[in-house]
């Protein structure tokens, strides 16, 4: 259940945060990243890690679910299957998954900011660009 919920989240992390710094640049701010100030760079790369924060949100959520329903006492010897069936697929992808999305939104929109400061403030420049 660890690995249903990390692995997805990990990989919509890295591969929709690029995407969406790619799309970014291509249709929002469109002359050469290199023009715009690092603020405004920074604020791409907030903007993109939090929308990816979004989708990393969803995709993990349902295994999350299972993994905290699995500590209840309610469910102890129960199996994932189990749990699944008796709570629902809806209820799993949807029951607090608002909260989930600002707060994964909000962490991964820090974690790639902090990142880009930090390859900036090494003269590597911010992500994304052509």
């Amino acid at each position: 259940p660890l690995w249903s919920r990390q692995i997805p989240y990990t990989m919509a992390k890295f591969f929709f945060f690029e995407k969406i710094v790619q799309l970014f640049y291509t249709h929002v701010f469109t002359e050469p990243k290199e023009t715009y100030s690092k603020s405004t760079q920074l604020g791409v790369t907030f903007a993109s890690g939090y929308l990816a924060g979004v989708v990393c949100a969803i995709v993990s959520h349902p295994a999350d679910s299972i993994v905290s329903l699995m500590g209840k006492p309610s469910h102890k010897g129960k199996s994932v299957g189990q749990i699944a069936s008796e709570t629902g697929m809806v209820t799993l992808a949807t029951k607090g998954l608002g909260t989930r999305v600002i707060m994964i939104g909000t962490l991964t929109g820090f974690q790639w900011w902090i990142y880009d400061t930090f390859k900036s403030s090494m003269g590597l420049g911010t992500t994304g660009g052509k």
